[in-house]
């Protein structure tokens, strides 16, 4: 009896032992299974994710090739209708412009293009009780500017605005005779001259949309308000007319105290490219 209960509890372990041996093993193997589908699954959202971003540079690179290949890739669109110049002449006299039109602000006179002797603007004072004139449709735009600059404590100070074309024939006439005293031929004294005096007709003070601030002396460009008229004065329309570095292009020296009207959205988009009156009407 002894000897059959024995065998019966070795047999019971040993079915106990196998039972547990299969559990374990059926757990092991499924663990591997679950983790084998979830690396497969895993792998094909990777590939489903990574294909759309593939596709996008694709796209963009087009894209970039199609603008790089316009003639006005890169150039906003001007908002500012500009006038059409006249063809210079060969001989270097200047052609005879007239400031008409809406383009008037943008009307260019320089030693190529000269003002007709008659031409007279309308005039008004600068700012009230002054001397200094200017063309009157630019007034409200000065007078704006002065009065803002004047409350943040700078004075914009008006030394001289338009001139009659007597009187800029009479300035012009007088600095040549002092280059010729100095023993310079007729050609260079005029030329000499031209660097900082126009011709009559081809000064902008016989325009009347421009005026010398402060006094007209280099020393202006060391002052709080050439330093705030370089920030704020394309707000009101106007533009540094003769910059340093831009001799070659304007003929005339650095002048950082002459100022010239041109409206606000040709003022803004000269300051932005860092354009004279003669690159941005293409008139180099």
């Amino acid at each position: 009896m002894a000897k059959q209960m024995s065998r019966k509890v070795k047999l019971t372990k040993a079915v106990m032992a196998l039972f547990l041996v299969l559990v374990l093993g059926g757990l092991s193997l499924g663990y591997y299974l679950t983790r084998d589908k979830k690396g497969t699954v895993s792998e094909t959202v990777e590939i489903v994710t990574e294909a759309p971003t593939e596709a996008v540079p694709e796209e963009t690179s087009a894209e970039d090739e199609n603008r790089e290949s316009s003639p006005e890739a890169g150039t906003a669109a001007s908002a500012v209708k500009k006038p059409e110049l006249p063809q210079k002449k060969d001989d270097g006299t200047p052609v005879t412009v007239s400031p008409a039109g809406e383009e008037w602000a943008l009307t260019l006179v320089n030693r190529y293009y000269t003002l007709p002797p008659s031409y007279l603007p309308e005039l008004l004072p600068a700012i009230p009780g002054s001397a200094v004139q200017l063309d009157s449709r630019v007034v409200p735009q000065f007078r704006a500017m002065y009065d803002a600059a004047k409350e943040d404590g700078l004075l914009l100070y008006p030394y001289s605005g338009h001139r009659s074309y007597a009187r800029q024939k009479e300035n012009y006439d007088r600095k040549v005779s002092f280059f010729l005293r100095q023993g310079l031929s007729e050609a260079d004294a005029k030329q000499k001259t031209a660097e900082t005096i126009l011709p009559a007709g081809c000064s902008e003070h016989n325009l009347g949309l421009s005026l010398d601030i402060g006094k007209a002396s280099a020393e202006f460009a060391t002052s709080k308000e050439y330093a705030w008229l370089l920030i704020h004065a394309a707000d009101y329309g106007f533009i540094l007319r003769y910059p340093e570095g831009k001799e070659a292009v304007t003929g005339v020296q650095f002048l950082p105290f002459h100022w010239r009207y041109v409206g606000v959205d040709a003022a803004k988009e000269m300051q932005s490219g860092n354009l004279t009156l003669e690159e941005y009407l293409e008139a180099v």
